[in-house]
């Protein structure tokens, strides 16, 4: 079987290979220098080689490199070219060819921990399609704006419109999530885990709950917090080994394959909340969005196989409220 790498990390790639560094590779991406950084270090401990040789602020390929970059140029391109296609065959949307391009709203989290990576299956099994991903905070619908799916997360129905229409897209597993080097130094037997930092999303926190389903006693209130905005900074400062995060599985397996991050006690508890899609009910489909969706729940199921397999082979109790430390089958 095919092996599809992150999309996410080629793209950060190219990008530092063109302009030479990778400041300026943030700057066309609109993402940070460390994000960077740390997309190049996964794609390098993926592949299994160095891509670039580092020499003060200097930065170049690599034989390995240099040959992955040749490839990736040539694909890009190859979208690109697609792309541009597909807009003049449809007439610049006046009315001839309509509907090969797709428009999803994604909240931030979903849209970069998980879809960036996985959306490249879908643009080269439909080379006729685009598909156009906008990030923006959980629950901004723009509902002035012409989206074919929006994906938000929450307690479903907790978004009601009369404009849109709700299905559930998936639930996920929370877990802690820490480095092994930080559950040396704070997680040993006899050490108080409420004394150890936490990394805490101030939008979703589920770690009393954990506790109360998992049976597991902390030895009291946390004393250490650092509180950011979403989970996926939580979970990409865990990665620097500083402090332990509930990570959702969705933005978590791929560091805890890596090796990058453990769960360090034996409970993951299936989320309350949903990762739903919304449509409009008054709007007919058309063929490229009925494509993408059908690829997206198939996408989505598959993952939760791969989820529920990792965890087993790591001894990890799947938790789910209705059955509590008992085993379940994730729906």
């Amino acid at each position: 079987m095919r092996k599809w790498r992150s999309l996410t990390a080629l793209r950060a790639c190219d990008a530092v290979a063109r302009t030479g560094s990778v400041s300026a590779a943030a700057t066309e991406l609109h993402v940070t220098r460390p994000a960077i950084s740390k997309q190049l270090a996964l794609l390098e401990q993926d592949l299994g080689c160095a891509l670039f040789e580092r020499t003060g602020n200097r930065i170049r390929l690599t034989d390995a490199g240099q040959e992955l970059c040749v490839g990736l140029k040539q694909a890009f391109d190859l979208i690109s070219s697609t792309t541009e296609s597909v807009v003049r065959r449809s007439g610049q949307g006046q009315g001839q060819g309509q509907g090969q391009r797709v428009r999803v709203l994604v909240c931030r989290d979903f849209a970069s921990g998980w879809l960036a990576g996985q959306v490249g299956s879908f643009l080269v099994a439909n080379p006729g399609i685009s598909v156009e991903i906008t990030a923006e905070k959980n629950g901004s619908f723009r509902h002035d704006e012409d989206f074919d799916f929006r994906i938000f997360y929450g307690m479903h129905g907790e978004h009601p419109s009369s404009l849109l229409m709700e299905s559930e897209l998936c639930r996920w597993i929370d877990m802690p999530v820490c480095t092994q080097g930080f559950a040396n130094r704070f997680l040993q037997p006899g050490q108080c885990v409420a004394e150890a930092p936490y990394f805490i999303d101030n939008n979703y926190d589920v770690w009393e709950e954990w506790c109360q389903y998992s049976g597991f006693d902390p030895g009291g209130a946390r004393l250490h917090k650092t509180l950011f905005n979403e989970t996926t900074l939580c979970i990409s400062v865990a990665t620097s080994g500083g402090g332990l995060a509930m990570g959702d599985s969705f933005l978590t397996l791929p560091l805890i394959r890596l090796g990058e991050l453990i769960v360090p006690f034996d409970a993951g508890l299936i989320s309350t909340q949903t990762y739903s899609l919304f449509s409009s009910p008054n709007v007919v489909s058309s063929k490229a969005a009925n494509r993408f969706e059908y690829w997206l729940r198939a996408a989505v199921a598959s993952y939760q196989s791969t989820v529920l397999e990792q965890l087993a082979l790591r001894g990890i109790r799947v938790l789910d409220r209705s059955a509590t430390l008992h085993n379940r089958p994730l729906e």
